[in-house]
């Protein structure tokens, strides 16, 4: 039968005894075999409005003759049976359950998404996860819930933007600072001058990109560093047979954006074409999938505001 992951968190009520409730519920189901439940971990909330209590979060291990979309439909029914009312995102919540990992099978549709898109960066999740799962692999990252965890925990707390380059990014970077004013969460953001002209361009993106190491170091009195170049941009904006960077270790979290028509301007129209841009979005793409395997966001054409909504949350998520 398939192995299944779910992650289980509370913040109203009873927390401890709804989430082991909500585990025995599940192993007393026919359909379901628990194999592993993982301890209760106290977290603070991440992305909602403020003023929330605290969280427990677990996780367990299930195997199951379900598929995909009837265990959605299973933990939706134990959540309404602890009265849960999905009203507002990342609001307070008496039972929130969700289906992490199917095997190896990548979902996507209106209703469910797995693996979970947003598992991978957050710590809330994966500690738990990995107590009870650390073998299981997130196959779109290709990567086990163990490795994955051992980065998310012992990395520097960097963040690279995978984005074609322009002042949309610097943009994203400043009103994320804005949005994050808890000292634990305060940013050293990377300022960068971008040229008028392709090919300084990619001469001042090569000239960063080789001194990575550098970059990824910690400002004192700052929590995160966030670059709005990835590691391997100019590899990608030249062509491989171009490039002389030496790729290195994926960042703590990388966060690919394809920004929308809407984010771009006159600067970029002079570096490229639509076509030329349309490419290169495609390529980079590509390269991220190919050589991230670690903690990922990705965001497909979020606008500017929903793009700080998502960073901001998911730098709270990722240092905990």
């Amino acid at each position: 039968m398939p192995t299944i992951l779910i992650a289980l968190g509370a913040n109203l009520g009873d927390r401890g005894a709804v989430l082991t409730q909500a585990v025995d519920q599940l192993a007393t189901d026919p359909d379901f075999t628990l194999e592993a439940r993982s301890e209760l971990l106290v977290t603070k909330p991440v992305g909602g409005p403020s003023g929330q209590p605290d969280y427990l979060n677990s996780a367990a291990k299930f195997s199951t003759s379900l598929s995909p979309e009837q265990v959605h439909q299973k933990l939706i029914n134990v959540e309404q049976s602890h009265g849960r009312v999905r009203i507002q995102r990342w609001g307070a919540r008496k039972l929130d359950l969700d289906l992490l990992l199917y095997d190896q099978q990548i979902t996507k549709t209106l209703q469910l998404t797995i693996p979970h898109p947003r598992m991978s960066f957050r710590r809330f999740v994966m500690q738990p996860a990995a107590q009870v799962a650390a073998e299981m692999l997130h196959p779109d990252l290709n990567a086990s819930i163990g490795d994955l965890w051992r980065h998310l925990s012992t990395t520097p707390p960097v963040v690279e933007i995978a984005a074609l380059p322009g002042p949309a990014v610097s943009q994203l970077l400043a009103a994320t600072e804005k949005e994050l004013s808890d000292p634990k969460h305060s940013l050293a953001n990377q300022l960068l001058t971008y040229p008028k002209s392709k090919h300084d361009l990619v001469t001042s993106l090569t000239d960063l990109t080789q001194h990575q190491a550098v970059h990824r170091s910690l400002p004192p009195g700052c929590s995160v560093r966030v670059l709005p170049w990835w590691f391997d941009i100019a590899e990608v904006l030249t062509g491989p047979q171009q490039s002389n960077t030496t790729s290195i270790e994926p960042a703590r979290l990388t966060v690919y954006w394809n920004r929308p028509d809407q984010t771009y301007g006159a600067m970029e129209d002079g570096w490229w074409t639509q076509e030329e841009r349309s490419g290169l979005q495609a390529a980079l793409a590509e390269a991220v999938r190919q050589k991230v395997h670690a903690p990922r966001l990705w965001l497909e054409g979020n606008d500017l505001a929903s793009a700080v909504t998502e960073l901001t949350a998911a730098i709270q998520a990722m240092q905990g």
